[in-house]
Order: C-alpha cells, then sequence, then structure tokens
C-alpha cells in the first residue's frame, strides 16, 4: 500500500479519525484477559507475528520481577522503509493525562491552587459563560470525569474540529482552541450527579493550569514532572516539538495508508499532553502507583485515593487520569490513549509489580484495533495469570 500525505483529506478519512480521537482513552472497553492457555511465545515473538500489512509497527516494553524486555518490530515509516525502534517517539493520547493530574497534585500540595475549589475562580466570563454549571464544577470533577461537561471528541462535534485541525495543519491548535467546539453545548448531567469521560474536563483543567501558573503548563510540567522523573524522551506535543519527533501513525483510506504525524504536530492539548517512549511512560505510570521515585503518598492519595475514585458503568473506577481495575483478584491501574494513527496501552499490576507498554502506530481501522487489542490480551494472560 502506497501512503501519502494527510491533505487533502476525504471525508471517509475524517469518519476514520473519529473512531479514535484525540486524547480519547484505548481503556474504555475492560482489560480483563480472556480464558485461553498461557501464552508460550516469548515477547519477541508475539510482536514479530503481529505486524504486517495491518498493523505497520509495534514496541512493547515489559518490566516485572524476573522480567525487563523492551522490543520493537515493524516500520516506524513506511514509505522509507525505516525499521521501528525501541526508542522511537509517538503521540500518547490520554495515557497522558496522568502527567497532567499529577501537575495538578503538585501544585494543590503548594497551595498554588485547590483541587476542590470551583473552576470560576480561575476561569474568565468569556469562558465560564459557555459552560453550563461553570458555577458549581471543581477541578477535581473535572479530572474524574464527573463535572458533566460536554466532550469535544463526542460524535457531534469532533469532526468539525478534526476539519478545523486539518485544515490548519502548521498552525499550533492549543485547550482554548478545542474547548469552542462544545461552548452552550448542554452538559451530560449536572456536576457531581453522574460520571462520563470527557476530554473537555482537561481542557478546563489546563487553561486553569495556565491561570495559576500565569504562563502555559508545559514548562511546569517540564520543570515539575518530566525533568524529576527523568522523563528525558518525553516532551509536550506541539509546543516543545523541538525536542523530540514522532514517528509516522498510519490510518486506513481507500486501502492506502494515510500519515497522520502533521496533525498531531499542530496540537498541544492537556487531555493528550505527551509525545513519548514506552520507557518514558512506563516509567511515569511506575513514577505515580509505587514509591520509587519523587512522588509523595500525598500526590499519590489525590489522583487515586477515596477522594478521588468513582464507581463508574465501564467495569473499573476512574482516578485522576489513572483508571482501576480488579482482573484475576487484583488491583490494575490503566490508561491508554488513541489517536487517528496511533494506539497505546499502558497498564501496571499492583500484586504482580509488573507494568505494560504497547505502542502501535496504527488506529482507526479495524484490522489494526483487533490485532493489537488481541496481542494485549496475550500480554495480560502471559504476565497476569
Amino acid at each position: 500500500m502506497k501512503p501519502h500525505n494527510l491533505v487533502p483529506v476525504t471525508a471517509l478519512v475524517l469518519g476514520l479519525i473519529l473512531l479514535t480521537g484525540c486524547g480519547s482513552s484505548s481503556d474504555n472497553a475492560k482489560v480483563t484477559p480472556q480464558p485461553q492457555p498461557p501464552a508460550s511465545k516469548g515477547f519477541q515473538a508475539l510482536i514479530d507475528e503481529t505486524v504486517g500489512e495491518d498493523i505497520p509497527g509495534l514496541i512493547l516494553r515489559v518490566e516485572g520481577p524476573g522480567t525487563d524486555f523492551l522490543g520493537a518490530a515493524g516500520l516506524a515509516d513506511i514509505q522509507n522503509v525505516q525499521p521501528m525502534q525501541v526508542y522511537h517517539q509517538m503521540p500518547t493520547g490520554s495515557a497522558g493525562k496522568k502527567a497532567t493530574a499529577l501537575l495538578v497534585a503538585m501544585l494543590h500540595l503548594e497551595g498554588l491552587l485547590n483541587i476542590d475549589s470551583l473552576i470560576s475562580i480561575w476561569l474568565p466570563e468569556s469562558i465560564l459563560d459557555n459552560i453550563p454549571y461553570s458555577d458549581q464544577i471543581t477541578i477535581r470533577q473535572l479530572l474524574n470525569h464527573t463535572a458533566g461537561i460536554h466532550d469535544y471528541l463526542d460524535e457531534d462535534t469532533s469532526a468539525e474540529w478534526f476539519e478545523s485541525g486539518i485544515d490548519s495543519i502548521g498552525q499550533l491548535k492549543t485547550d482554548i482552541d478545542a474547548l469552542q467546539f462544545i461552548y452552550n453545548k448542554p452538559a451530560y448531567f449536572a456536576p457531581g450527579e453522574g460520571v462520563k469521560y470527557s476530554n473537555s474536563g482537561y481542557l478546563l483543567v489546563g487553561l486553569i493550569l495556565d491561570a495559576v501558573l500565569g504562563e502555559h503548563h508545559h514548562n511546569a510540567l517540564r520543570n515539575r514532572v518530566l525533568i524529576p522523573l527523568g522523563l528525558n524522551d518525553t516532551y509536550y506535543s506541539g509546543l516543545e516539538n523541538e525536542l523530540g519527533s514522532s514517528i509516522s501513525g498510519y490510518i486506513l483510506e481507500d486501502g492506502e495508508m494515510v500519515n497522520t504525524k502533521a496533525f498531531y504536530e499542530s496540537v498541544g492539548v492537556a487531555d493528550a499532553p505527551l509525545v513519548s517512549t514506552v520507557s518514558d511512560l512506563t516509567s511515569l505510570l511506575r513514577a505515580i502507583l509505587t514509591n520509587e521515585s519523587a512522588v509523595t503518598d500525598e500526590m499519590r492519595d489525590i489522583l487515586i485515593g477515596q477522594e478521588s475514585i468513582v464507581n463508574t458503568p465501564y467495569g473499573f473506577d476512574f482516578g485522576l487520569g489513572l483508571f482501576k481495575e480488579i482482573i484475576n483478584g487484583g488491583v490494575v491501574y490503566h490508561h491508554g490513549g488513541d489517536e487517528a494513527g496511533y494506539k497505546i496501552s499502558n497498564l501496571y499490576s499492583v500484586d504482580t509489580d509488573t507494568a505494560i507498554t504497547l505502542f502501535a502506530n496504527c488506529n482507526g481501522y479495524n484490522a489494526c484495533i483487533q490485532k493489537a487489542d488481541a496481542l494485549m490480551q496475550q500480554l495480560l494472560v502471559k504476565v497476569l495469570l
């Protein structure tokens, strides 16, 4: 299949993009492994056998007691036949929400903001007047999806967002640009009266962080999170592109692979802020969930403590930037990411002290999704059962 550039784009491409959505979660379906015989093949063999026509490339990190695997397979760039490498970077979608939430927790503990304060303290009327219930919403509710705010990646608004983004590739779009697509959209429910995943909440958090800090929050994210945690191969998409380079990501249009890389290089939003590697994303997840980093117990409690965790109808609980699920009697935290052309899984098992991070440089079409999900099921069986 011959790859080509993202522009011009057809209605079919937009439809494929809408299947994934910038910043949407790849974990909205339960990650529980299906009963099957334990995987007997090694990790490298599994990814080698998965790549091909439907999945250009994969990068896998599995880290735990007695396990330390880092491997890649397939292609990072189809047109240039560039092999995938373990150090390659790509947009991590909603898997980056945990970094945004962690920054909020840090600022809360420093007294620069209060996570339970109303958002109306920090945001101007030009925004608040266009958000239903804006006088009742707290920052914590934005982060654990109990605010009821319309998701800009919902099916009635996402097409316009992507069309606008495609038409303006090369021009940076930030939180305020994405937020405008939900102005005056009805709320899903009154704040605190329900739970529904909404990327828009994190857009508002990004704008609140900017107001608190007096500058765009990517600087604080770097200085307070990325540098202290040693995430040297991670950068804020759109605002720090000079610090790295994403690999290509692909969707399928009329039998041809379409490269979406340019679209995401022009977007920098707090609901999907990071371009990273499997190693750095694994380190970030471990840093939040274990006592092996600069993340304190107080920060951790804000993210996944009882005041933040909420029950959901999805089969797992929502924390701040993380999901909590019981798998085979053990506690697992996870939050992946789906972008048009990029699919990310990021999971940590508390009982086995094992993390799994999987990158695929494809998304938005069934063959990629099904094969990547099947591979993740095999990995879960191999690691958790």
